[in-house]
């Protein structure tokens, strides 16, 4: 990765990020800022100087306005101009910045391969430490080899002169035996020359195996080498490895090649030893210990060179070590590239959810206006609606279409507010005048039914009198009737009193008839009276549920009306509160005087009273004093505490107990329900009493036949 730019890209990229001085370029962004910062100070200052001057021109009468205009007009020109310039120097600072970045390269990839070569170095700075020591170990072991040959050397010289002068001897002494010695040295010769070939034999085949592993380690590092060489470009940074591997590999194999020089060597001393075992026979005990010492010395070389063995097994698995190392590197590099990339993606992704910080920005600068521009809010809305005064945009934050509207949607929305609140007041009056004809219909009617029940149960006595009497009883009881029935005539209502009249004359040209059918006459004339009594109740009652039904429906239209005002209450209390800076601002600026202590608010011009196209409503007194009450009480914290304790208490409850609650609210909060519950009890108490009279009468009874079946 890090060789992929090329050093001529790198070169161009520092040469122009050293000619753009970014240093300096920064300073001079902390300068611009810090003149921009006082710029939009020094345009929040102007445009409430402008604001003020706006609403001094407002409170100028109409014949000072002419000559007032002109400084007016050149102070929105001077603020124009200002906003130009200031529009012009924000332009050109970003321009300049844009210029001196517009081509500059992106930093990223060459920090990346910054940081990638470092890494790479590292690595090869660890590489060399290992490839030093390795080196400091061979020539470790080139040493001691040395002193073991130069030790060799220096012993055989002694040993050859001795020899001669024991040859030198054994020719002047011991002729004689020789040819006995010899036979006897030359069995003895041949049985150490035989466990010396036998020896030769196991060396020349741990050689071998030696000599073959280390070519299955060739083969296996050929391989592997191929699959390395198989694989991406990424892995460039392993080509010193193998190279080191490479050197190591020729070091083995010039250990490989001393080893066999010292083998060599060993046969030559074998040789010698030979030669010299032939001269040995001559002299018994000097002879004896220069082939001991023959012996020693095959030993410590046969030692010598399974220590070399040791050593080559030593490197080869240096070798393997190295390999697993190199993999391993690889493997955490790869795994490293796809961590960043990783990291990319997901730097990537968080930057594409935050695109719209431009937007978010834009909306913040608008809400940053509007609360820098409250204060320059007028109250006098619907006087310049009326006045058409078009220097009332000017008085906002200038150039902020957003604060603009804004300020148009809450004066609208004030607006809206009023219009509802008067036609709600409107509807509820209404309302409670209805309400008040319903009750006044429902009174009368109920005095209606109680006097045609009064009615009815005089009729109903009179009836059962009339069935128990004789024609005596029942002329006089007639007369009574007629009585009766023209009383109950007069205190109906019109339709009853023309109707109980007609009865009242059938009655009596009945009575006047004859005297054999005046009986069933009179029983037919009270039963058609109660019958239609009977259709009239009926009638009322349906019309009693009806008024019911609507003063229940006309109810909850009154409770919705008050909700509704409450609402609407708090919606104004809300645009007091939002307004009452600006109406203070508005009275010490020179505006209004204010007249009263307590809040008002404005009146659309539709609904104004007065002659200047304005009215004022009062919240603090008459049916603002009410809702403000019922609104007030809404709010009390001791109302919810005490639900809150209704709720838990009833919570606490067993379920027993709690079952028990819910019926007897259930039946104290509904009128049918505690009929029932009366009706129940009723009829409870009067079939108790019936079972206990006759109990008692049953109890009486017996008591009577056991008295008198006692006297029989």
């Amino acid at each position: 990765m890090a060789a992929s730019i090329e050093d001529s890209v790198l070169a161009g990229a520092h040469e122009y990020w050293r000619s753009v001085a970014l240093t300096q370029l920064l300073q001079g962004l902390d300068d611009t800022g810090l003149s921009i910062v006082d710029n939009q100070k020094m345009s929040l200052q102007e445009r409430r100087k402008l604001a003020e001057k706006t609403k001094e021109f407002r409170a100028v009468p109409d014949s000072e306005k002419a000559t007032e205009f002109k400084p007016l007009l050149r102070a929105y020109q001077n603020e124009i101009d200002a906003l130009t310039k200031r529009m012009k120097f924000a332009e050109t600072a970003f321009l300049k910045l844009f210029k001196s970045l517009s081509e500059a390269p992106d930093p990223e990839p060459f920090l990346q391969s910054l940081l990638e070569e470092r890494r790479v170095h590292r690595a090869d700075e660890e590489q060399e430490k290992e490839r030093n020591r390795l080196e400091a170990r061979c020539e470790t072991l080139e040493k001691e080899n040395a002193q073991l040959q130069r030790k060799v050397r220096e012993e055989q010289e002694p040993i050859a002169k001795r020899l001669k002068t024991l040859e030198e001897s054994m020719d002047r002494e011991v002729k004689q035996q020789v040819e006995q010695r010899e036979r006897e040295l030359k069995e003895q010769t041949q049985d150490l020359m035989q466990h010396l070939k036998e020896r030769e034999s196991d060396l020349q085949r741990q050689l071998s195996a030696a000599t073959r592993q280390l070519a299955q380690a060739q083969s296996h590092f050929d391989s592997e080498e191929a699959e390395r060489a198989a694989q991406s470009q990424s892995d460039r940074d392993l080509v010193g490895k193998l190279a080191e591997l490479e050197i190591l590999q020729a070091d083995l194999d010039h250990a490989h090649a001393r080893m066999a020089d010292m083998q060599t060597q060993n046969a030559k001393l074998r040789a010698t030893l030979t030669s010299l075992t032939g001269s040995d026979g001559a002299e018994g005990g000097v002879g004896g210990e220069s082939l001991v010492d023959c012996q020693r010395r095959i030993r410590e070389l046969e030692d010598e060179t399974k220590r070399l063995f040791a050593n080559l097994e030593k490197a080869d698995a240096q070798i393997e070590l190295q390999k697993s190392q190199s993999s391993s590197t690889v493997a955490a590099a790869e795994r490293d590239i796809l961590a960043r990339d990783e990291e990319l993606n997901r730097l990537r992704a968080e930057l594409g959810r935050c695109s719209d910080y431009d937007e978010i920005k834009r909306d913040l600068d608008i809400m940053k206006s509007v609360e820098f521009s409250v204060s320059d809010w007028g109250m006098e809305d619907d006087k310049d609606n009326v006045n058409g005064d078009s220097g009332s945009a000017a008085a906002t934050t200038g150039n902020m279409e957003g604060s603009e509207s804004l300020e148009k949607l809450l004066v609208r929305r004030n607006k809206s507010l009023e219009n509802s609140l008067i036609e709600a007041k409107n509807r509820f009056g209404q309302s409670q005048n209805e309400v008040q004809t319903l009750q006044g219909r429902l009174t009368a009617l109920e005095e209606e039914l109680r006097q045609k029940s009064v009615l009815a149960e005089r009729l109903e006595v009179d009836l059962l009198a009339v069935g128990a009497a004789d024609q005596r009883d029942t002329d006089s009881r007639l007369s009574s009737a007629n009585a009766s029935g023209a009383s109950a005539a007069r205190e109906g209502s019109a339709t009853q009193d023309a109707q109980a009249e007609g009865e009242s004359v059938e009655l009596k040209s009945t009575n006047i008839g004859g005297g054999s059918s005046g009986r069933g006459n009179l029983l037919e004339i009270v039963t058609g009276q109660r019958d239609r009594f009977r259709q009239r109740n009926i009638e009322l009652e349906d019309e009693l549920r009806e008024q019911g039904t609507l003063l229940s429906e006309q109810q909850r239209q009154v409770n919705q009306v008050n909700h509704d005002n409450l609402r609407l209450y708090e919606e104004i209390k809300y645009l007091r509160s939002y307004t009452s800076t600006i109406a203070s601002t508005s009275r010490s600026g020179g505006g209004l005087p204010s007249t009263s202590a307590t809040t008002v608010v404005s009146l659309p011009n539709k609904f104004s009273s007065n002659g200047n196209g304005e009215s004022r409503i009062d919240m603090d007194t008459g049916v603002g004093a009410k809702y403000k009450n019922m609104y007030e009480e809404s709010l009390n914290p001791f109302n919810a505490f005490h639900r809150r304790e209704s709720t838990r208490r009833v919570r606490a409850m067993g379920l027993v107990d709690r079952l028990v609650y819910m019926l007897s609210s259930f039946v104290a909060g509904n009128r049918r329900a505690r009929m029932a519950v009366l009706l129940y009890i009723g009829l409870l108490h009067l079939l108790v009493l019936g079972t206990l009279y006759r109990a008692m009468l049953y109890a009486d009874d017996s008591s009577h036949e056991h008295i008198v079946s006692g006297s029989d």
